[in-house]
């Protein structure tokens, strides 16, 4: 039942594609984001999916892909979420909370680089 659910949602996102094939790649990409037990990027998806080596090139090329019109699947994304969801309006405007926290990263200096500068040092 929750896969149904998962690729009704999934399918409200096809006007984003102008490729069928880029449709269903961004499918298997979102059902390895979802299902994949490490972060080794696309090689997890095929692994946690039990794709063979041979979709490794295809699933990386769709990643870069530019039949995905990503304006018109941002549009299809937000208008999904505010039918779906109950959003909290104040003057006729919608309200969204984010987390501000930034967290510095500590790392080794680079060879030839004297200063990083990080904003929330």
């Amino acid at each position: 039942m929750l896969w149904k659910k998962t690729w009704e949602i999934v399918r409200e996102l096809r006007g984003g594609f102008t490729r069928k094939q880029t449709f269903l790649w961004f499918s298997v990409a979102v059902v390895g984001f979802c299902t994949r037990g490490d972060l080794a990027g696309v090689s997890s998806f095929i692994r946690c999916l039990g794709l063979g080596e041979r979709y490794y090139d295809p699933l990386v090329g769709f990643f870069a892909s530019k039949a995905i019109r990503l304006d018109q699947l941002t549009v299809l994304w937000v208008g999904f979420v505010m039918r779906i969801f109950p959003l909290l309006r104040l003057h006729g405007r919608i309200l969204l909370v984010a987390d501000g926290i930034k967290v510095s990263k500590e790392g080794r200096k680079m060879p030839g680089v004297k200063l990083l500068h990080q904003e929330s040092q």
